[in-house]
């Protein structure tokens, strides 16, 4: 089994090699706007669903034949990652391996727990998500496991922002009439100042989502809740395109697969983390369409892939 995909282009880390600790889709939430696709095993039980020294083998392994391929190590991908309860053993085995940053991508749900927040505090970057400060809109927009809270949550992110001492990114994902009003908005600027995050990174959805009521702000509005959001902490936008990558890679169809089974992209996106002409990844997607390994959908006037669910059970 692979654990590994990517690089994949992140528009907050640069050129990401993912490490992937749970199946597809275990989560503790079901999101909107999730772009992974909607949750199929709902939960809050940690277990060892990747076994730690598998995972670090194929890094061992990754890192030997492409030296200097990714910027950073992120722990992401078809779930939430400290659902897998060998988080704190895989993140000290990647250190041993490497001096590539560690970077957890988390909704922050598990925060609450002690033992989450002592295996997260050994990533050099963590990056929790908090899309609102309002009970009701929590359950609308997150639609948590019924054991979770908001204020779990909120409780959780405090008690971590005290305890770890490396960098803490807080994302907010704003929705067009759901989470971007006055009210809305004044609430999360109090929580964000409780929590005290290093920076907030603002995102809307401007890949495909899990319901079409996860409408994306315009670049105005965006720019509008930033000003409004800022002050004490340091607010930038990430809804962007991510930045070119450096040196060309050479990446196998199953790689493409991987990526894409964990994120649609568009053509751009691809090229960009691959180093490679817009034009020859755009001619290798369509002959994956062509053979039935991939998808395409059109998203908002774009076009992006995804791996096709065939194709992805064989992974």
């Amino acid at each position: 089994m692979s654990f590994l995909f990517g690089p994949v282009p992140s528009r907050r880390l640069g050129r990401s090699l993912g490490v992937d600790l749970v199946p597809a889709k275990t989560c503790c939430y079901d999101c909107i706007y999730c772009e992974v696709g909607p949750t199929t095993h709902l939960t809050v039980s940690r277990r060892v669903f990747m076994p730690p020294q598998a995972v670090l083998e194929e890094l061992e392994d990754y890192l030997r034949e492409n030296p200097g391929a990714p910027e950073v190590i992120t722990l992401a991908g078809s779930g939430e990652p400290t659902l897998n309860a060998g988080l704190g053993e895989i993140i000290r085995g990647i250190k041993a391996l490497t001096r590539l940053p560690v970077a957890l991508l988390t909704n922050g749900a598990l925060l609450h727990l002690p033992e989450v927040r002592r295996e997260a505090a050994r990533a050099d970057l963590v990056l929790p998500s908090l899309d609102t400060a309002r009970a009701e809109t929590f359950r609308r927009l997150n639609r948590p496991h019924p054991h979770l809270c908001l204020e779990m949550l909120l409780a959780g992110l405090r008690a971590f922002r005290r305890e770890f001492a490396g960098r803490l990114w807080l994302e907010v994902m704003l929705l067009k009439g759901l989470n971007d009003t006055e009210a809305e908005l004044s609430a999360l600027r109090r929580a964000i100042a409780e929590v005290a995050p290093d920076k907030v990174q603002l995102n809307t959805a401007v890949r495909p989502v899990v319901e079409e009521s996860a409408q994306p702000l315009s670049p105005m509005e965006m720019t509008q809740a930033a000003a409004f959001l800022g002050g004490e902490v340091e607010v930038e936008i990430i809804a962007a395109a991510p930045a070119a990558s450096g040196t060309p890679l050479n990446v196998s169809d199953e790689a493409y697969l991987k990526m894409l089974a964990r994120r649609p992209m568009t053509a751009p996106d691809l090229a960009r983390a691959l180093g490679l002409a817009t034009d020859e990844v755009t001619a290798r997607l369509a002959e994956l369409v062509r053979r039935g390994l991939l998808r395409r959908e059109q998203h908002r006037q774009e076009a992006f892939y995804r791996t096709a669910p065939q194709a992805a059970a064989r992974l």
